[in-house]
């Protein structure tokens, strides 16, 4: 992921990376943000964003403390190469395995590199004491794919599972953002995914302030909006950790060849389905947030709409993401949707009003007009009008008061 991420940071003219740079520490004043880098270099900037990890200076410094269950437990992460695991376990092809013992399914095994044969084994409970070099690695090995077996051990790694919410995504003109605010259980994969989304949603808010079109409230919506969101991966991810025990007594019979062993297993493979298998059916947790109530989103009086974690239920509800749809064979009305705002007009709508008022404002706006009634049902509007990150700002069959709408939209009113 990282070599395609830094390929189109450096596509950015905006944009300069730099490696081995640490910042020091860093001192907000009424204008700007003047932080001190390792090796003496001094960097003035507007904002500054803290996106430096579970132990964030940045946080630290802004005394923002940590809530929440805290530290879970104690984990393990062994990775080694072999040429040819699954084969010789005789094994189908596959990229994910979940050992279950008389323990329950106390790890997992997955592919990390197939060209090179690498895997991880991750060891989910763990004493606190432990160390890389008081791990038996062979014997984990053993127990977690019923043989012995040579491979190339590349490393050893202890880590501790984590389920906080910062109680703020920021003060004044230094905000957070990913690993900094939220600390999640891999169990569900949410961790990257709403770091991304707390980037998408301030990056188009910083973005709006210095082009000067985004107005004070702007970047107060940013906590507003993200830490709810934050704060449902973390509850979510700790309860998929959870699902990992309390699988009841017996399991020490599961190898046994007789039929009520076999009855046991089919048991244990249903669990690990209904049960574990939550943490891969997290589509509706990555994809289906909403920002309800968000205070630069224009309520339309409608219900909300139910929000599983595992599914998406499309919506176009102000504060929820637009709905896919399909407007040719080739191009879905996602591909409408660029670093401005965008409204979509369904039928004979004189949008003039709103145009004159965005350029007046000089907030960047595109008109998309759409002849689908399909469309139209699904966003269930004649105007709506969808922000920078894909999210329904407002939707109306009436052209009026778009002033006021876009005013609010954009953090001004």
């Amino acid at each position: 992921f990282d070599p395609i991420l830094r390929k189109f940071a450096n596509s950015l003219p905006s944009v300069t990376l730099r490696y081995g740079c640490r910042l020091e520490s860093f001192e907000e004043t009424t204008d700007g943000v003047t932080a001190a880098v390792e090796g003496g270099e001094t960097v003035r900037a507007k904002y500054l964003v803290g996106c430096d990890g579970a132990g964030s200076l940045v946080r630290r410094a802004l005394g923002i403390p940590l809530e929440g269950e805290g530290t879970l437990g104690t984990a393990i992460n062994m990775f080694f190469r072999t040429p040819d695991l699954l084969g010789d376990c005789g094994k189908e092809p596959g990229t994910f395995f979940i050992p279950v013992d008389e323990d329950g399914a106390w790890c997992n095994l997955r592919i990390i590199e197939p060209q090179s044969g690498l895997w991880r084994m991750m060891i989910n409970e763990a004493d606190d004491d432990t160390t890389a070099e008081t791990v038996d690695r062979a014997a984990y090995l053993r127990r977690g794919i019923g043989r012995d077996i040579d491979v190339d051990w590349v490393d050893v790694n202890i880590w501790r599972r984590q389920s906080v919410l910062a109680a703020s995504y920021g003060k004044g003109r230094v905000f957070l953002a990913g690993d900094a605010v939220h600390q999640v259980s891999p169990t569900g994969a949410m961790g990257m995914n709403t770091g991304l989304g707390d980037a998408v949603d301030l990056g188009w808010k910083l973005a709006a302030v210095l082009q000067g079109w985004g107005g004070a409230a702007l970047l107060d919506s940013y906590d507003a909006e993200r830490r709810p969101v934050g704060g449902r991966a973390v509850e979510h991810a700790t309860g998929f950790h959870f699902l990992q025990f309390g699988w009841g007594e017996g399991l020490g019979r599961l190898e046994e060849e007789s039929e009520s062993a076999a009855a046991l297993r089919r048991e244990v493979g249903d669990m690990l389905i209904g049960h574990v298998g939550r943490e891969f059916r997290t589509v509706g947790l990555q994809l289906g947030y909403r920002y309800e109530d968000s205070p630069i989103c224009v309520p339309d009086g409608t219900d909300p709409v139910d929000d599983p974690p595992d599914t998406v239920i499309p919506s176009a509800r102000p504060g929820a993401r637009a709905p896919h749809a399909w407007l040719d064979e080739n191009g879905s009305i996602l591909d409408l949707f660029g670093t401005g705002f965008t409204l979509l007009t369904f039928g004979d709508v004189d949008t003039t009003e709103m145009e004159t008022a965005a350029a007046d404002r000089g907030v960047p706006l595109t008109v998309a007009e759409i002849d689908d009634a399909d469309v139209r049902d699904l966003y269930g509007a004649d105007l709506v009008l969808v922000r920078p990150d894909g999210h329904v700002a407002w939707r109306s069959d009436e052209a009026s008061g778009v002033g006021a709408v876009l005013d609010r939209v954009r953090g001004a009113d």
